[in-house]
């Protein structure tokens, strides 16, 4: 290992700051291996990482059955435990003053899992409800759904979402005025070639919204016009940018978009180069210079420059860009600005990630020694 990282040994205390943005970091770095997200467990820092929807499997076999309230706690709120999770978490709390708490969110999780729980869907009222049947009782449940404006907020309608998986239903339904009844459709995973047709059409902005969000059928064209104008949520991350439809090739004719959002897409064509990325680098709007911050292929040179960009949205990250020099990387790690930005760089060798922890227990007074 380069003797760069030796500054980061076990026997350097960081500040508590410091600290607090290295447990942080390391906790949300997508290099970080198991082993090390089962050490922060035992750090005593912030375990919001058991929240991600990306954690490695064991990450939370572990923290249900971790002594501190703090992670079994943390692994309880976070909705991804499966039921055999929850066995071993109320096994290893019974007895505890809270183990009457955590035996009813067990039992809330079961039950919004066979009220057939997803993202976007509104609960069915009890688990033995049923949708309608056939096209006769399906119209006339259509006719009591009250109708909404473009602009109210919605979720897709339980018993719509019950009928996903029958295409006549779909199509019978995705053919209603009603817009909700039209939006609930477009939260299937999958529909028919035909419907997906109609609905990336549908005049109402939402409905082509949900079809990009939840519909791995989404057409390609479709995704990029969402792309255009939506900035994304936290419900459904990543989308539309992150379908599996959304186009790679071709994207370098958006090279000289005056949309800056079109614009970055062509750093996503594999037939893009280090030259587009170094251009991008210093494009005028922050937008694409972000978008070239945490492109891998960025320059060493560049990395630096973009960590000391005046816009958040780019050197935020820069600074987790694996291009840096290992030695200005070093320096951002130390600096508690910076901090929590240089823990998330998977440039970081592994070896450093613990010494990073031990260290971050001496200055958080956690270790066998005092805070320097």
């Amino acid at each position: 290992m380069s003797d760069v990282w030796s500054a980061l040994s076990e026997n350097l205390a960081p500040s508590e700051r410091v600290a607090q943005e290295w447990l942080s970091g390391l906790g949300q770095n997508r290099g970080t291996p198991v082993e090390v997200l089962v050490s922060l467990l035992d750090a005593g820092g912030d375990t919001s990482f058991l929240y991600r929807a990306d954690l490695p499997a064991g990450v939370l076999d572990a923290a249900v059955v971790h002594p501190s309230k703090q992670v079994w706690g943390r692994a309880a709120e976070s909705g991804r435990l499966s039921r055999a999770q929850w066995d071993r978490l109320l096994a290893a709390t019974a007895g505890l003053p809270l183990h009457g708490v955590l035996a009813e969110m067990a039992e809330e999780h079961e039950d919004g899992r066979r009220r057939g729980a997803r993202v976007g869907v509104d609960l069915a009222p009890s688990p033995e409800a049923r949708p309608p049947a056939t096209p006769a009782e399906i119209a006339a449940l259509a006719e009591t759904v009250p109708d909404i404006t473009a602009g109210d907020r919605s979720y897709a309608l339980w018993w719509v979402a019950a009928l996903h998986d029958d295409p006549a239903a779909m199509r019978q339904l995705a053919s209603s005025a009603n817009l909700l009844i039209r939006r609930s459709v477009a939260r299937a995973v999958h529909l028919p070639p035909d419907v997906v047709a109609q609905l990336a059409h549908d005049e109402d902005r939402v409905v082509r919204l949900f079809l990009s969000e939840s519909c791995d059928d989404a057409p390609g064209d479709l995704l990029l016009d969402v792309w255009s104008w939506w900035s994304g949520s936290f419900s459904f991350p990543g989308r539309p940018r992150n379908h599996p439809n959304f186009p790679r090739d071709g994207l370098l004719r958006f090279a000289d978009d005056p949309r800056a959002r079109v614009r970055l897409l062509a750093l996503d064509d594999p037939a893009s180069g280090d030259d587009l990325v170094e251009r991008f680098s210093r494009d005028p709007d922050s937008e694409v210079r972000g978008r070239a911050a945490e492109d891998p292929r960025l320059s060493p040179d560049s990395a630096v420059r973009l960590t000391q960009d005046t816009a958040g949205e780019v050197y935020h990250p820069a600074r987790r860009n694996p291009a840096l020099p290992p030695a200005y990387l070093v320096s951002l790690l130390l600096d508690e600005r910076s901090a929590l930005d240089a823990a998330r760089n998977p440039a970081l060798p592994v070896a450093v990630m613990h010494r990073m922890i031990a260290s971050a227990a001496k200055g958080r007074g956690k270790g066998p020694h005092a805070p320097a």
